[in-house]
């Protein structure tokens, strides 16, 4: 979703534009405060709180995939200290499953094994029983017990919220009602007509989430592993203590920045439970297990293939009681903690698509009203800076009008960027520089609206644009 400008219309808030502001600077990462401790390392294969086939298998289907099969090498993947690999590679020894192929001269350490033939056939049996192959799960019990002592809850910092809604154009008390609903860390949603900068809220947000957790890579639980940790959605926050090795803290745990998780109209009714990937071996964490400790934000809200009395009755009703019941392949059923902040983003009417009790438990619901004639003003002339075109005297207003006439009364924040790109796109084709002058605004609404504006007439002086009249 990234582009060269900013994702919707809005740059700026302010409720009156006579002086151009000073451009508004994203604010800066603070330094984070006391990072939180990873548990202590396990000394010994019991201390891992798994079944010793299960570790056995792992060990085996790591040797098995992995490229530097040194004690070392295996522990890196599997994020145990290195002791516990050789202990167990000396029991597999034993069993002639391995074998050691490089030991000569060298520390232990890089020593290198190998799968013997009789290895090589318990490992395939290994992968019957099961494919995961990676970090080594932290049971589930360990993982619930670190969460009692997670007590923050994701919601954006007030401070750096609103200067983030800074960037946007946006009356001064729709700004407050914003960072009051999504920091009070309590169920909100932003409704309103499509383009007018919801999405970018929720965005901002995502800036605004300040503060570190815990989590595990994966956990364990029956006999399955259950992903946690989404490179795509967490942020892995290195420690300031160089003496943390595997030796002494936890590696099968990551610090990660409060999580911010996105989901839109993909989102499908089994997405709101655990997903086995019977190709991997795994159960897939869905979006609000993911996002436990940050903000869980639900964009297209009513746009989704689940119904929104679906979604709101399993994930209002699990942040009410604090917990969600899952469901594993072999129908187990496995109780969560839940704690996020949700937000919802819809361009409908939360009347029409909601009953009261659902209502009653969102407890914030606030309009992002259509930008008035000055704040689309407003919006031009930050968007023809940002995107390098040039503003003839008078296009801006004429712009405003004629998108105003196109949309038919319906100007939305985002229509100053599209018409922009066009007219950019259009320069580009003929070979001349971009403005924002009444002809190009012209032919860029009637593509962009299927609308004819109006027939405007400029009165130029030269090669500069002068008086604007409409041609009757």
């Amino acid at each position: 979703m990234e582009s060269a400008y900013a994702s919707s219309g809005n740059l700026a808030y302010a409720d009156e534009y006579q002086e151009r502001p000073e451009p508004v600077q994203r604010p800066a990462q603070p330094p984070l405060r006391a990072l939180p401790s990873l548990p202590p390392a396990p000394q010994a294969g019991q201390d891992l709180g798994l079944p010793d086939r299960f570790t056995e298998d792992l060990i085996l289907k790591t040797l098995y995939r992995i490229a530097n099969p040194t004690p070392g090498g295996i522990a890196q993947a599997m994020r145990i200290p290195p002791g516990i690999v050789r202990a167990g590679l000396e029991d597999l020894k034993r069993q002639r499953w391995v074998e050691t192929t490089a030991a000569s001269g060298r520390l232990e350490s890089e020593w290198q094994y190998r799968l013997t033939d009789l290895g090589m056939r318990e490992a395939e049996h290994a992968f019957t029983r099961g494919r995961y192959v990676g970090p080594v799960p932290v049971p589930i019990q360990d993982y619930f017990t670190v969460l009692e002592y997670d007590s923050g809850v994701g919601a954006p910092d007030p401070v750096r919220l609103a200067r983030a809604l800074q960037q946007l154009v946006l009356a001064r008390d729709v700004v407050a009602k914003v960072c009051l609903a999504l920091t009070s860390g309590r169920p909100a949603m932003l409704w309103g007509a499509p383009g007018n900068g919801k999405t970018t809220i929720l965005e901002l947000c995502s800036e605004a989430i300040y503060g570190v957790t815990l989590l595990p890579y994966c956990v364990f639980v029956s006999g399955h592993v259950i992903k946690l940790y989404d490179e795509l959605v967490h942020v892995a926050v290195e420690g300031d203590d160089a003496n943390e090795t595997s030796t002494t803290v936890d590696k099968r745990w990551v610090r990660i920045r409060r999580p911010f998780v996105f989901v839109g109209g993909e989102l499908r009714h089994e997405d709101l439970d655990l997903a086995y990937d019977a190709a991997v071996g795994y159960h897939q964490a869905p979006p609000h297990l993911k996002a436990h400790g940050g903000l869980l934000a639900i964009d297209d809200f009513g746009r989704q293939q689940v119904s929104p009395h679906a979604l709101l009755n399993r994930w209002i009703a699990s942040l009410e009681r604090g917990e969600d019941t899952m469901t594993l392949v072999t129908g187990e059923r496995i109780t969560f903690p839940f704690r996020s902040t949700i937000c919802f983003s819809t361009n409908l009417e939360p009347k029409s698509m909601l009953e009261e009790a659902h209502l009653r438990r969102i407890p914030y619901k606030i309009r992002i009203p259509e930008p008035s004639p000055p704040q689309m003003a407003e919006i031009f002339r930050r968007f023809a800076d940002a995107m390098n075109v040039a503003i003839a005297p008078g296009g801006i207003d004429v712009a405003v009008e004629m998108v105003h006439r196109a949309s038919g009364g319906l100007s939305r924040s985002c229509h100053p960027r599209d018409v922009l790109q066009l007219i950019i796109e259009e320069a580009a084709f003929v070979k001349r520089a971009p403005v924002l002058e009444p002809a190009a605004t012209r032919r860029a609404c009637e593509v962009y609206f299927a609308s004819d504006p109006g027939l405007l007439h400029a009165v130029y002086d030269g090669d500069e644009p002068g008086r604007v009249e409409e041609q009757a």
